[in-house]
């Protein structure tokens, strides 16, 4: 992650104590660090070396709840790692939070020293914002409760919980709200930089679905956002990532959705790649808003290029298998595999371990719509490419409504690749996709913040007509750029 200019306004200690000042002190048995000798290396925001007083971190770690952890300590390294094994950076210190006023305390301890932070959920970003080196890791991993009101059709959700800690308490009462495809991910970065579902066609993006949130900001206070309550800060948590603080809490908004969920993977013969994307073109501006679509193309040792649609409907049995039926006769598969799902196995079923075996890269872009030109650069790439249509309900919502500016653009392409953890493959096999991606970006126009990691320009483009006004709030309530571990908005 490249260092980025900040401004040099800074928290004075008076004024981090008067954030903190309504907050009583508690020792609840946190580790003493009694390990540790020396003060710690660390790396302040300006990317220039420190050294973080030992007496401080002692001090610090007998005054939260949860657990200060340092580089001696026996958790590190498992502490330290986060889903993609790509991801292998050394923090100075992680603060395992037990609640919002950790994260103050943690904020506070970072702001006043001027260090690197970034914000652990599940620790499953694919560019890797959640860890950090030489900085300050706020991990909110402990914090995973779930409260369902089925009355309300509400879920209140710890700031740390998983997708599938959301999907199991609120599938308890036949509810759920749109919130990713992989049960094992956090649902905080997930929903602070849009997030696709399985039911965002028909029901939105899983930050369309936020009624409310509680928000550490960079001075330590805690805020209580919605549509009422600090409007600026809520409309900006709508796509805008973790720019604008650390979120102890959330509150979505819950719908029906049926324990059963008819899936259907169609697999098609090489020589039939260029006619199903063709149709997968066509058939995807008629689908109903309970239909999600995808469709990957890949290539077998031979190169030839092969498709698979993917067919998930969210509504009656009987709707969704004249769908199907419809489908497999305008374009038969070679194979096909028809199931009904329990929606949580259809959440989980794309999970792998959390600690992931593989390391992953991806590059991604939204594309307007599949023209004759895409359809001949995909077909001729060897690389896996996956395409999903988007549409229905996101792209009601208008484009300056939320931070997150792409509604109305029908795709998302991705092109991917995971190979055995082997640091002398990483630039090899990144430079491949990066390749890829060069023919591929001129059909597609931005991309999707929670899976790339491109360049400043791209990422202060990526946000669009909604760039200033995010500006203004980011320099409103973070004017040091203290959250800068993200698709960062700089003040």
């Amino acid at each position: 992650m490249n260092r980025r200019d900040f401004c040099n306004a800074s928290l004075t200690s008076a004024a981090v104590a008067g954030a903190l000042a309504g907050i009583p002190w508690t020792n609840a048995g946190a580790a003493p660090l009694a390990s540790v000798s020396g003060d710690i290396p660390a790396v302040k925001l300006s990317g220039a070396a420190t050294l973080v007083p030992i007496a401080a971190v002692k001090h610090f770690a007998a005054n939260v709840r949860g657990q200060v952890i340092t580089a001696s300590d026996p958790d590190y390294e498992q502490a330290r790692r986060i889903w993609n094994p790509l991801i292998d950076r050394r923090p100075a210190l992680i603060v395992r939070c037990s609640g919002a006023a950790d994260i103050q305390r943690a904020v506070a301890f970072a702001r006043e020293r001027e260090l690197l932070v970034a914000v652990r959920g599940g620790g499953h970003s694919f560019p890797g914002y959640s860890m950090c080196d030489g900085g300050l890791v706020i991990d909110l991993s402990n914090l995973r409760n779930v409260r369902v009101d089925p009355e309300k059709k509400t879920a209140q959700v710890a700031g740390g919980a998983w997708i599938g800690d959301l999907d199991w308490e609120s599938q308890q009462f036949g509810l759920a709200t749109p919130m990713g495809k992989i049960s094992n991910t956090g649902v905080g970065g997930l929903t602070l930089g849009g997030g696709y579902g399985w039911l965002s066609r028909l029901y939105g993006l899983a930050c369309d679905n936020l009624i409310s949130a509680d928000l550490i900001t960079a001075d330590a206070k805690l805020l209580h956002v919605s549509e009422t309550e600090n409007p600026d800060l809520f409309w900006a948590i709508h796509g805008g990532g973790g720019n604008f603080g650390v979120v102890s809490a959330f509150e979505y908004r819950l719908h029906p959705v049926g324990s059963q969920i008819l899936s259907a993977e169609l697999a098609y013969a090489p020589g039939q790649t260029r006619s199903v994307l063709e149709y997968f073109g066509e058939y995807a501006a008629k689908a109903p808003r309970e239909l999600n679509l995808g469709i990957y193309l890949q290539s077998d040792e031979t190169g030839a290029r092969s498709a698979d649609l993917n067919f998930t409907f969210v509504g009656s049995v009987g709707a969704g298998e004249k769908l199907l039926q419809s489908l497999r006769a305008s374009l038969k598969p070679r194979r096909d595999k028809v199931r009904m799902l329990d929606y949580m196995k259809l959440q989980s079923e794309s999970d792998g371990p959390t600690l992931s075996q593989y390391t992953e890269y991806m590059e991604n872009g939204y594309v307007e719509q599949l023209t004759p030109g895409l359809v001949e650069a995909v077909v001729a790439e060897r690389r896996p490419i996956g395409l999903g249509y988007l549409g229905g309900a996101i792209s009601d919502v208008a484009p300056t409504a939320t931070a997150l500016a792409h509604r109305k653009e029908q795709f998302e392409m991705d092109v991917s690749s995971d190979w055995k953890p082997d640091p002398a493959q990483n630039e090899r096999n990144r430079a491949e996709i990066h390749s890829v991606w060069d023919r591929l970006r001129p059909f597609t126009s931005g991309f999707y913040a929670n899976l790339a990691l491109p360049d400043q320009k791209s990422i202060d483009d990526n946000f669009g007509p909604n760039r200033s006004r995010l500006q203004q709030i980011k320099k409103h309530y973070d004017p040091t750029n203290l959250f800068r571990m993200n698709a960062n908005i700089r003040p």
